[in-house]
């Protein structure tokens, strides 16, 4: 039976790529102003709606990198990512297709350690085989309408061996996390959005691509196509985010 979300219908395919379905999604030049109105206030924010657990979750990401490795951060955001690559030894390029969070992380970087460039996750502006080490932290939503592209491209740039480190959030398991995640997404989110961002907060968005997100197995599956090995996806604070990582065999 084919792969779906809860929400969608059943259908059926003999193609095996045909099982992972659209998700849905924005256009992108929609999600680049979204950000560009909130990056003075994106950092607070994830601090105050993840009640303090998003360094951590990102700190568990970046304990998976290979020693020594290059990493490219792909939705870099505000930085945050990559300076904790940065800071584990590791030569760090940032990339967004948000120009303000760009330069909000490059405010942030006062050593000058990580290089930032302006750019589309779907369509690399780097050589093949550039990388050891593929990163995103809750960007995979943002980019769900060209999921396939994506990981193309982050198998593409990958050297032999590279492997792909990409967080984002999921939706628990478990009938009381189930309950306890509802409850905030449905009132401490917006509280917190409105609060922290006022009027600049994209009401909305943050709740429903957190709900129409695929499955994890749907996200293993687009991995597995893209060509990697050693695909899985490790949960974390009862299945709030998950944690996917592949290795580049070839």
């Amino acid at each position: 039976m084919p792969l779906r979300r809860p929400s969608e219908p059943k259908t059926s395919s003999n193609n095996p790529r045909d099982s992972v379905p659209p998700a849905v999604s924005v256009p992108s030049t929609g999600i680049r102003s979204m950000f560009d109105r909130i990056e003075s206030d994106y950092d607070r924010f994830n601090a105050w709606a993840s009640l303090g657990l998003h360094q951590h979750w990102r700190r568990a990401l970046i304990r998976r990198v290979p020693e020594g490795a290059k990493v490219l951060d792909i939705a870099t955001g505000t930085g945050d990512v990559a300076f904790l690559a940065a800071l584990a030894g590791h030569a760090v390029v940032g990339l967004d297709f948000s120009e303000r969070m760009l330069a909000k992380a490059r405010e942030k970087d006062t050593a000058g350690r990580i290089r930032w460039m302006n750019g589309s996750a779907d369509k690399l502006p780097f050589s093949d085989r550039s990388f050891e080490c593929v990163t995103s932290a809750f960007g995979l939503r943002n980019l769900c309408g060209c999921l396939e592209a994506v990981f193309a491209e982050n198998f593409r740039v990958l050297r032999s061996s590279g492997k792909v480190l990409h967080m984002d959030f999921g939706r628990p398991t478990s009938a009381l996390s189930r309950w306890g995640h509802r409850m905030h997404l449905s009132f401490g989110v917006p509280l917190i959005g409105q609060w922290v961002c006022g009027e600049r907060w994209p009401k909305g968005y943050l709740e429903n691509t957190i709900r129409e997100f695929y499955e994890p197995s749907q996200v293993t599956e687009l991995l597995e196509n893209a060509g990697f090995s050693e695909v899985r996806h490790t949960p974390f604070s009862f299945g709030v985010v998950q944690l996917f990582e592949g290795t580049k065999k070839c």
